[in-house]
């Protein structure tokens, strides 16, 4: 899985062929501007109905495309994604004579859900275009035998968490999505969030063309969100509907308790003069997820998610 993880990196990405498009449109709204969202964006979940946003800022024919695969990413997760999730955790702790102990901590996970080309039936139920140019539409999965959308995904993930005087995290989360008409069209574009989940840095492309984002940022009016704590802890909006979606996204899957994870120890203690102690774990996932989200709503230009997270099952690979 490390080895896929590597692989998958920037520069595979790059490879991308590039367009003689420019998938750009200019938006111009008023500084302090809260988009409304519509009602259905709310909605309570529903097997085979889901919502997808592209990003602000784009035509809307290129908006409505991003849309649906990010559509046809989130219906995938809900039928069910093989996750491989390898965690290293190295702790270790010094107490020297009459001083203070000095703990340190440094946490590394690398994982990968990758979905292999599925072939759906599909309709739009509902569409909205945001004041930024953001494409809503709520599509329906229909189980039928004709092909009308093509699509594959691999998403991938990193973290890095160190405590030693401070604490320091550093997220890094690619999704590479490919669709198209059955058989001929097809599009790919790419997603990356990194830096941390507090404050994350965006990148976004469409078959090798960069989206450029409004530097205004992005504002949306209130909406029903239960309960004061979900508004902490909610993801900020400043740059767009879908970083913010991706990010809890991201924030879930690392907070998720796996109830079945396999566990490999090393710990070593001395004593010189200096009590101390280091120890390794290894933690490692190979399980199928069924992952649903429900937007529970916006506060003070933060969205609220609850992701329904569920082992479907657990597979014995090494």
């Amino acid at each position: 899985m490390i080895l896929l993880f590597l692989s998958l990196t920037d520069e595979v990405f790059s490879q991308v062929v590039s367009a003689d498009t420019v998938y750009n449109h200019s938006y111009d709204w008023v500084a302090g501007h809260r988009e409304a969202l519509p009602e259905w964006v709310f909605a309570p979940r529903q097997q085979g109905r889901v919502i997808g946003v592209s990003d602000p800022c784009m035509n809307p024919e290129a908006a409505r495309i991003q849309a649906l695969q990010r559509a046809a990413y989130l219906y995938s997760l809900q039928q069910g994604a093989c996750l491989n999730l390898l965690s290293d955790v190295f702790s270790s702790t010094e107490t020297a004579t009459n001083t203070y102990e000095e703990e340190r901590n440094k946490i590394l996970t690398l994982g990968v859900i990758e979905q292999t080309v599925r072939q759906e039936t599909y309709r739009i139920e509902k569409e909205y275009t945001s004041a930024y140019g953001e494409k809503f539409i709520q599509v329906s999965f229909i189980q039928a035998d004709s092909c009308e959308l093509s699509y594959h995904s691999v998403s991938e993930l990193m973290f890095l968490f160190t405590k030693e005087r401070v604490e320091e995290e550093e997220i890094r989360f690619n999704l590479l999505l490919e669709s198209g008409n059955c058989p001929e069209e097809s599009f790919q574009s790419w997603f990356q969030v990194k830096g941390t989940l507090v404050s994350p840095c965006i990148f976004s492309c469409m078959n090798g063309v960069p989206i450029r984002p409004s530097q205004k940022g992005y504002w949306y009016e209130d909406a029903p969100c239960a309960g004061s704590r979900e508004s902490l802890d909610g993801m900020v909006l400043e740059s767009g509907f879908w970083s913010a979606y991706m990010t809890s996204f991201v924030k879930s899957l690392l907070l998720h308790p796996f109830p079945n994870v396999d566990v490999k120890r090393v710990g070593d203690d001395f004593n010189d003069g200096h009590n101390s102690s280091r120890a390794l774990c290894r933690e490692k996932i190979v399980t199928v997820l069924s992952i649903s989200p429900l937007v529970k709503g916006i506060r003070n230009n933060k969205l609220c998610m609850d992701w329904l997270i569920t082992e479907q099952q657990k597979t014995n690979e090494k």
